[in-house]
């Protein structure tokens, strides 16, 4: 059995699909909330209800587990839940679980920038998950993937409903200069697969991304020609677009346009070769221009 941990996330949910297409038998551990309800229909599943903090419904968890899939974690901080309490924490309970369940494969993915001496809160804390996870003994696969994009994420759906939704301009945070290489969320589930097959992935760390190095302004652009929703780009310093999103909120149906660890990630670039799919998991993933159909209104009225 595989467990997924951070199941009903944007990533969770698309690879729970995946292996459910496939026949795998699947547990899934969910924080306690409505989201569980977003499952694809006809996805047969075990859930455990709890999170990476509850050592003891880890180890529930674990039962007849070979493999775990660990997704779990937060981009923004609560009052209760903070990126060392889920994001370190959790990681370390989860590796404690499967030492004290004897599972030794674990699969899990790091955001390019993550590092332990990150000046932002966010990479500092993946960062020190992904050394807690190499040294962790255990038979490990970690991904670093740049930006994952693919209905139900949090970034380019914002992106496509403010262009729809704001007459005349779109907000751009910064210079729009930071490079990324998005990578579709179809892409990265088949590198996820390989990983899960080929015994030659572990103790194998992989940085991944998309055939095109983009900046952010590139990747508006893109989006905008897409949805046939051209705007024109006023740049406001980041400060500056935070409050903005909040106050355009309501007019994205209570989406943030931007949040302050995605202002930290276009901080900086997060990118790598471009041929980096290709070489280590032999297909070529999709360009961004040829992978943005779910953004239309006709895509969403389909699913």
């Amino acid at each position: 059995m595989i467990l997924i941990t951070g199941a009903t996330g944007f990533i969770g949910q698309h690879l729970s699909a995946s292996l459910a297409s496939q026949q795998y038998p699947i547990c899934a551990l969910i924080h306690p909330s409505q989201r569980e309800r977003r499952f694809t229909p006809g996805i047969s599943m075990q859930l455990v209800s709890g999170d990476v903090t509850d050592s003891a419904v880890l180890r529930l968890a674990m039962h007849h587990v070979d493999t775990v899939i660990h997704l779990a974690g937060i981009d923004t901080e609560t009052a209760d839940r903070s990126f060392d309490t889920i994001n370190v924490g959790g990681t370390r309970n989860v590796i404690d679980a499967m030492r004290e369940a004897g599972v030794i494969q674990l699969i899990s993915l790091s955001p390019i920038g993550a590092d332990p001496h990150s000046a932002y809160p966010y990479l500092r804390s993946k960062g020190l998950a992904a050394e807690l996870i190499t040294q962790s003994g255990l038979d490990y696969t970690l991904i670093r993937s740049s930006a994952v994009y693919g209905s139900g994420d949090d970034w380019t759906e914002a992106i496509g409903l403010a262009l729809r939704r704001l007459p005349f301009i779109f907000p751009m945070a910064g210079d729009g200069r930071s490079r990324l290489q998005p990578i579709s969320i179809s892409d990265l589930i088949t590198c996820l697969n390989t990983c899960l097959t080929d015994p030659q992935t572990i103790k194998q760390m992989y940085t991944i991304g998309g055939p095109q190095h983009m900046t952010f302004e590139e990747i508006v652009n893109t989006i905008a020609e897409a949805t046939h929703h051209r705007r024109r780009l006023r740049y406001m310093h980041p400060p500056t677009a935070l409050r903005f999103a909040q106050f355009i909120r309501g007019l994205l149906n209570g989406r943030l346009l931007y949040t302050a660890t995605e202002l930290d990630l276009l901080a900086i670039d997060r990118t790598t070769t471009l041929d980096s799919v290709a070489y280590q998991f032999d297909f070529t993933p999709a360009r961004m221009s040829a992978s943005l159909d779910y953004l239309l209104p006709h895509s969403r009225r389909a699913r």
